[in-house]
């Protein structure tokens, strides 16, 4: 089963006769009436196997105007479902099969409409060909930690979730474990939850957030589990990140904002990918400066709203790269480390336009021993 990719498009030239079929990156010139009737027919949704039969067209001339299109990466070759399990319970086995069929169950409505917007990104992955849905799938299985109390941290939380990584969650926050004054307007709270706990707030959204549905029997808050991923929103003790380093947890550092700039990264595999340390040697050996210090006798370590939501905007995407390439890629030893070794650099004035920034693992950190 081969069919055309979501979003592609037929855009007409100048050329009299002849079109581009694809998208506004990647697409295959068509310059024949032939071709332009079989991308026609593929867009409708007919099978390949079809098109001859209904349109006269020369077996051949589908064939090679699929080929080409899968030289492009335009199609998907194969057809990807995601498994659900019956959502009726009921003690008579027939009025539950009746109930749980997917034209009576809307929560399975619900699910087909909200995944159609991450399908149109995960299927246009590099080596993606089954609409995306195999990727997307994947992504329940990352457990996915947070930690840190500021305003990107709190925003990473819901777009992981309503991005299908059912298993992120919060680690103990630094600043309050109840709901303050900054806590406002930041997904939905209000001053009437201030003082109210913030991981149990979030927690109770957890079922209405997350894009595929919960394991009642799981305990998303469990700390004895390892996370794939961990999200170190501000500083970093010392101790922890040792620990990180020593055993191989990989983490992503988005540290506190300063001046009016915020930063996004690195995310570090240690021991396969540049560390904090080797970000730091490499910032030293660009701009001479060993150290800094804080003027300021105190300072409200936050981010403006407009630029919370960018920056974990960013950082989200980042993390779904890397978990991403990590389900694309079994068998590969730097397995989403394509995500890693980059810092993004982000102005408050500036905010459509980031910086990255590439570092390398450096001669002079002991992170490779």
């Amino acid at each position: 089963m081969r069919s055309l990719k979501r979003g592609i498009s037929l855009f007409t030239t100048t050329t009299a006769g002849e079109y581009f079929l694809g998208t506004a990156s990647r697409a295959i010139r068509i310059y024949t009436s032939e071709q332009k009737v079989i991308a026609e027919h593929l867009a409708r949704g007919v099978e390949e196997s079809e098109i001859s039969q209904l349109t006269g067209v020369s077996p051949i001339a589908v064939h090679n105007l699929m080929t080409e299109l899968a030289h492009q990466f335009l199609i998907d070759t194969s057809l990807g479902s995601i498994t659900l399990s019956d959502r009726f319970v009921s003690k008579l086995d027939n009025r539950a099969i009746k109930n749980s069929k997917p034209n009576r169950d809307g929560a399975y409505i619900q699910l087909h409409n909200r995944i159609a917007p991450e399908l149109e990104q995960s299927t246009w992955i590099d080596g993606v060909t089954d609409g995306g849905v195999s990727v997307l799938s994947a992504r329940q299985n990352y457990l996915v930690e947070i930690s840190g109390s500021n305003r990107v941290a709190t925003l990473l939380y819901t777009l992981l979730l309503t991005s299908g990584f059912t298993q992120v969650r919060f680690a103990a926050r630094g600043r309050t474990s109840a709901i303050d004054d900054l806590d406002i307007g930041v997904d939905g709270m209000t001053s009437s939850n201030i003082g109210f706990s913030f991981t149990k707030n979030r927690e109770d959204l957890r079922r209405d957030y997350s894009l595929f549905r919960l394991d009642k029997s799981a305990n998303y808050l469990d700390e004895a589990s390892t996370p794939d991923l961990v999200i170190a929103c501000g500083d970093i003790d010392p101790e922890k990140l040792a620990l990180w380093m020593s055993y191989g947890q990989a983490f992503m550092h988005i540290p506190h904002p300063r001046a009016g700039r915020a930063e996004i990264g690195p995310l570090v595999i240690p021991g396969k990918t540049p560390c904090l340390r080797c970000a730091e040697l490499a910032e030293c050996d660009q701009s001479g400066v060993l150290s800094h210090r804080t003027l300021t006798a105190y300072e409200k370590l936050e981010y403006p709203q407009i630029a919370a939501h960018a920056i974990a905007a960013l950082a989200a995407s980042q993390i779904v790269t890397y978990c991403d390439a990590i389900s694309l890629s079994e068998g590969e030893d730097l397995k989403g480390a394509q995500a890693c070794g980059k810092i993004t650099i982000i102005d408050y004035q500036a905010l459509a336009q980031p910086q990255v920034v590439a570092i390398t693992r450096h001669p002079l950190c002991g992170c490779a021993f």
